[in-house]
């Protein structure tokens, strides 16, 4: 199995320690390509070790080219990133890259048929019909975020799909959320700190914390069979070595985390309480009716860690 994983700014050394951490699997590396004319998805971020870091051979590398909107056309951004991608696929060896919009792989597919293609999240598949309209040209697919918490819908897709379903697991944002589209384009947009962050929603109604479009380590279990690949987010969370290390570890061995432990973002609240299995998997199967359903609620003033049907 590959683990699919965020770079931080962190010598050589420390991604021969990554690559030992989920040995006999594989580790991916996912990057912003520097000094990316169509941006990364995310606010630049230090990468003074960038350069020995694309000198490893412990770990696959993974070129980012998802911003959820590009500035122009698809054949825009391909002339953008053409000769900066030849360099790191011929003298580097990336082996793949992470895409966010269709047209763009397309042409990216024309010209590196030996790329790996990786459909983002945000382009927010979650249902088979959508499978269409990736035109055959991704390798795998990271669902939209409100697949996560859905299993019939992650079955559903799983068995539509016919590549490799790579599925983000420690991911804090909230399914559906509105906010979601101008959060990504404002930190792609290089600012600092996005003003169309969920947080005062979550301060509001501090229950959708639960919700959220993330796995426990001791959970894994239940999505058993649903995947092919496991992916962490984590590029500004996970930055300090330590707590990355854990991480990680914690999920390749499914030791237990509590969710404000997990690297998720500013979604994954603290304050909750303890996440029990019998609630998770209530949350895994239910109706999604948010809107007239108090079970989050209930469990978020209780902490009683049982989820009544």
């Amino acid at each position: 199995m590959r683990w699919v994983l965020p770079y931080i700014d962190q010598s050589p050394e420390f991604w021969a320690r990554v690559a030992e951490a989920v040995v006999p699997d594989t580790a991916s590396v996912y990057f912003p390509m520097p000094a990316s004319p169509i941006g990364s998805g995310r606010p630049p971020l230090p990468a003074e070790h960038l350069q020995g870091f694309l000198g490893v051979d412990d770990v696959e590398k993974c070129v980012l080219l998802n911003p959820v909107v590009h500035d122009g056309s698809a054949a825009r951004a391909f002339a953008a990133v053409e000769p900066r991608l030849r360099t790191l696929v011929d003298e580097h060896g990336v082996a793949e890259a992470v895409v966010g919009s269709v047209g763009l792989a397309r042409l990216l597919r024309e010209a590196f048929p030996q790329l790996q293609l990786a459909a983002s999240t945000l382009l927010d598949v979650r249902t088979p019909a959508q499978i269409v309209y990736l035109e055959g040209v991704f390798d795998s697919l990271t669902p939209g975020d409100g697949v996560m918490r859905d299993l019939p819908a992650l079955r559903a897709l799983r068995e539509a799909w016919p590549g490799a379903l790579r599925l983000m697991v420690n991911e804090g944002c909230l399914p559906g959320c509105v906010y979601r589209t101008q959060h990504f384009f404002e930190m792609n947009s290089a600012d600092p700190m996005p003003a169309s962050l969920c947080a005062g929603l979550l301060e509001r109604e501090p229950w959708l914390a639960l919700t959220g479009a993330w796995v426990l380590p001791q959970h894994l279990d239940l999505f058993d069979g649903l995947y092919d690949e496991l992916k962490l987010d984590g590029r500004v969370t996970l930055q300090d070595p330590g707590h990355y290390l854990r991480v990680l570890s914690a999920y390749v061995s499914r030791t237990p985390l509590d969710l404000a432990e997990i690297g998720g973002g500013p979604a994954t609240a603290p304050g909750v309480p303890p996440i029990s299995r019998e609630f998770y998997t209530h949350t895994l199967t239910c109706a999604k009716t948010c809107a007239s359903c108090d079970v989050c609620r209930a469990y978020l003033t209780s902490g009683s860690g049982r989820a009544e049907a």
